[in-house]
């Protein structure tokens, strides 16, 4: 019997499997499915859990009807996308991020991810909240291997603005966010920029070596990896844009050291 830790890699050994009854090698079908070569061998490899919406088309493909697709559903259950974003993470060689809501996962102080875990509502135990921000912790050792990934990062001044915690956790994510890191490239957006092309949402793009570029769109109950060409063409375009109405990174330390300041 299949486990549920098993269905991702038993979804990519079925797709794997028709695909080759058909004669069609991976390029033949990533033609007729709108995902790229790239997603097709990792999906079939189990490196990844196959995207909303494959399973559909392989049915349609190879005359399964409702086969692959509850097969898929089954993969989807197994873990979240962003289980597959930290794996990912592990093999970049750049990361550019943008978000108005918090500080990246990656540049979060401890106290700062304790405090956004903390927030009411959320029904998480101390043991819970103790594991989600150790988990963070290692998640940003990538930027301190070596050799490590560049990483461009942009915040919202909104962020700046935004009180996670007391006083002392604010001051103190702020401050570290002012220490210059030899990878990173830090700017604010100011609230002068006015509307842009990302402002529905936060933005992550991965650069992986010898594979295509990666996107990651995150949402309310769980987030989605994207690597459809059109689609990352057009989220790297947005952040080129956000870059250039961003402030150089010498005056956003400086503004993030003014808002540290007035706290």
């Amino acid at each position: 019997m299949t486990n549920s830790s098993g269905f991702v890699a038993y979804f990519g050994t079925e797709l794997r499997r028709h695909r080759e009854r058909l004669g069609w090698p991976r390029e033949q079908l990533a033609e007729r499915v709108p995902w790229s070569v790239w997603t097709v061998a990792s999906v079939e490899q189990g490196r990844r859990k196959p995207p909303p919406g494959l399973g559909e088309h392989a049915d349609a493909l190879f005359n399964l009807p409702g086969v692959m697709t509850e097969l898929s559903k089954k993969a989807q259950d197994d873990n979240t996308s962003f289980s597959d974003l930290v794996e990912l993470e592990q093999r970049v060689s750049g990361i550019c991020e943008y978000d108005m809501r918090l500080v990246s996962g990656l540049l979060q102080t401890r106290s700062y991810a304790r405090a956004v875990n903390q927030v009411p509502g959320n029904g998480l135990s101390p043991q819970e909240i103790d594991h989600l921000v150790d988990k963070r912790m290692k998640r940003q050792e990538i930027l301190s291997c070596r050799p490590a990934p560049t990483f461009h990062a942009i915040i919202d001044e909104a962020v700046l603005c935004r009180r996670i915690g007391d006083t002392t956790v604010m001051r103190e994510q702020l401050t570290a966010l002012t220490v210059p890191r030899p990878n990173l490239t830090l700017q604010v957006l100011p609230f002068s920029a006015g509307a842009h092309d990302a402002v529905g949402g936060p933005l992550l793009l991965l650069s992986i070596p010898d594979e295509p570029e990666v996107a990651y769109a995150d949402g309310w109950a769980r987030g989605q990896l994207i690597d459809t060409p059109a689609e990352i063409l057009r989220a790297r375009r947005s952040f080129e844009q956000l870059a250039a109405l961003a402030l150089p990174p010498d005056m956003s330390a400086e503004m993030i050291q003014a808002y540290a300041e007035e706290i």
